[in-house]
């Protein structure tokens, strides 16, 4: 009976998935290509022409896939600069921001590190057909010889029925414009914007990319905390704080202040545009103003970098269509590796492109090979709205890899509008098996107020935790687990979002954090510059062998110094180690080698006090193979 429902509902969503591969095409304008600054001019332009599809070919979504790796015999670059990506259609003098990306600190990435970003662009896609200059710009001044990003920009195109008729697409404002200098006020570049709408208009939309740079004596624009306002015929219809916690960014961790919350941004972001949809009355004129909350300083240098479009829409297509956005988990994909904070249970979002709310539909998922479930969802979710949905099944498979399979079927009980965007599947990865008997290793460091941790079912149900006030500082803390057979979650929490070590925090201290099987060996080790949290879903199977972390852990600390340097080595194996100090812009200048011969565990200071003022790599290698490499900040 099981196989028969299997190669049923397998029998119905292939057949989808490959209709919507044969719907879908990827256009490439720029294949990892080795991005550099331009110093004497502060940007670098990459304008490449591009064939997208005619205007006769429908479009039912565009995703701009952006990718990033260290380049080839260069290293990954240092600094959090702005780049953006533009098209400008061809005899069109107008170019249009379709993207906006914010550089990581790519200082202590390894040679084969990668990192894929997505952003939604299917607004944009009345102007992107025929032939089209595609212009990637990268800002900055930074060596351009010895560092920069080898950089993919994909676009994925999806062909079919428009949610919408897509009628106008106006820019409104554009500019790099002065935040907080009463002799010339943001308002005065901010000014309501007069628009006559389309004869066929129902609803609009506008689309903000704005971020917040320059630093006053108050941190703004980057470091402070200021909202907006969008008014439609001078009603206020949005309101945000343009304000952004990086703790939790999935590119973790990076070589320079990557945990400072900032202005809408963080480094290493793919910019999320901001989004807020309006009603119009066809043929008739209307207003869009932006209005930045009311500031101003004795010595302003803080920047709104703004672009704003308004779009215009006709006829929504369908009256009943749910589309499957996107699967959190199970995923494979680094952009969703902090958010799976519900164990075994799988995460979707999905979207209303329906002109009635969304009150009800069915989902169907499976893990390849199993049984498929069924969950009949109710809620009420309005047109253009996205929610998330946290599946009600568990999703255990005993291969270390497979399918996880999503279908969204019957929008308020009809029939959907658009089945193609209906369905999708990720990688299911199995987690790590652990003991019945653990230990959870635990060293605080000289803010431990800061901290809690804790283990919980899939289900949110507590059965351990340690919270702040239990902690002292610079302690080590031995918890033993005893867990029935299940699913878990073991969560760490720093309510400061600088972890248990920050290279610019150094009085801080450093800590540490391990799962260790009752021999003492390590099950998994955990990096302690972690930001805000760190999730780690497990399971515990009896009888089934657990695999140890033979990788080893090293931390060194404090990053930036005046001297003295820590290194923490913590192995399951007994190995030839060297620690090797080399200067940053010359690897083969060697000023320190360090050699220990059987080494298991241990830990060393080094001073460094009598080189001069520089930065430095410190690197280990064990077994001749280099295994640790970070960037010392000597005397700065």
């Amino acid at each position: 009976m099981t196989k028969k429902v299997l190669f049923l509902l397998s029998g119905f969503l292939w057949p989808l998935q490959n209709v919507q591969a044969q719907n879908t095409e990827n256009i490439i304008s720029h294949n990892q290509e080795t991005i550099v600054t331009d110093p004497s001019k502060g940007e670098n332009s990459y304008k490449r022409w591009t064939t997208f599809p005619s205007k006769d070919k429908e479009i039912r979504q565009i995703w701009l896939n952006l990718t990033f790796e260290c380049p080839d015999n260069m290293r990954c670059a240092d600094w959090d600069y702005v780049d953006h990506i533009k098209v400008r259609p061809k005899n069109d003098t107008i170019s249009y921001e379709i993207a906006r990306m914010l550089t990581p600190y790519g200082g202590r990435f390894q040679e084969d590190w990668r990192f894929d970003w997505k952003v939604d662009i299917t607004d944009f896609s009345p102007i992107l057909r025929d032939s089209l200059e595609v212009d990637y710009i990268h800002t900055g001044y930074e060596d351009n010889k010895s560092r920069g990003w080898k950089v993919t920009v994909d676009f994925e195109i999806t062909y079919g029925t428009p949610v919408a008729e897509q009628l106008a697409l106006h820019k409104i404002y554009d500019g790099n414009y002065s935040y907080g200098d009463k002799s010339n006020p943001i308002e005065n570049h901010l000014q309501p914007i007069s628009l006559k709408a389309h004869t066929k208009s129902t609803f609009g939309k506008v689309k903000i990319h704005q971020t917040g740079h320059g630093m006053d004596a108050n941190g703004c624009g980057e470091f402070c905390d200021k909202y907006r306002e969008i008014l439609n015929n001078g009603n206020v219809i949005d309101r945000k704080q343009l304000w952004m916690e990086c703790g939790d960014n999935p590119l973790y961790p990076q070589a320079g202040t990557w945990i400072f919350d900032r202005a809408n941004w963080c480094p290493g972001y793919l910019l999320q545009p901001d989004e807020v949809e309006f009603k119009l009355n066809a043929g008739k004129e209307y207003t869009i103003d932006l209005n930045m909350e009311p500031y101003e300083t004795e010595k302003p240098s803080a920047k709104e970098l703004l672009v704003a479009y308004v779009l215009e829409y006709g006829e929504i297509n369908a009256e009943n269509d749910v589309s499957l956005v996107d699967i959190i988990s199970p995923s494979n994909e680094k952009i969703h590796s902090r958010k799976n904070e519900t164990g075994a249970l799988a995460v979707i979002r999905i979207k209303n492109n329906g002109k009635d709310n969304l009150k009800s539909f069915v989902v169907k998922y499976y893990l390849e090979g199993q049984k498929p479930k069924k969950y009949n969802w109710n809620g009420n979710v309005p047109f253009g709205e996205t929610a998330l949905l946290t599946l009600p099944e568990e999703i255990v498979g005993d291969k270390e890899s497979a399918r996880f399979f999503v279908e969204l079927k019957r929008p308020n009980g009809k029939r959907d509008g658009f089945i193609a965007d209906n369905t999708k599947s990720s990688v299911y990865t199995r987690p790590n098996i652990l003991p019945e008997s653990s230990i959870i290793y635990f060293k605080t460091n000289n803010k431990p107020g800061q901290n809690s941790y804790s283990v919980s079912n899939s289900f949110g149900k507590e059965v351990f935790k340690r919270d702040s006030l239990e902690l002292k500082p610079n302690t080590v803390y031995l918890d033993t687990l005893t867990l029935q057979e299940g699913n878990y979650t073991f969560k760490v929490t720093d309510k400061g979002g600088d972890g248990l070590e920050f290279w610019f925090k150094a009085k801080d201290g450093n800590g540490s954090v391990k799962l260790l099987d009752t021999l003492g060996q390590a099950i998994k080790h955990f990096n302690s510059d972690f930001g805000s949290h760190i999730i780690y879903n497990f399971r515990v199977k009896p009888g089934v062998g657990y695999h140890l972390d033979n990788e080893p852990s090293i931390n060194m600390f404090p990053a930036r110094t005046q001297g003295p340097v820590t290194l923490d080595y913590f192995a399951n194996h007994e190995k030839d180690v060297q620690v090797i100090i080399t200067q940053q812009e010359d690897e083969s200048k060697i000023v320190e080698t360090h050699t220990y011969l059987g080494f298991k565990k241990g830990i060393f200071t080094y001073d460094l006090s009598y080189l001069p003022k520089m930065r430095y790599y410190l690197k280990v290698v064990v077994d001749g193979q280099e295994v640790f490499k970070n960037r010392i900040r000597l005397k700065e």
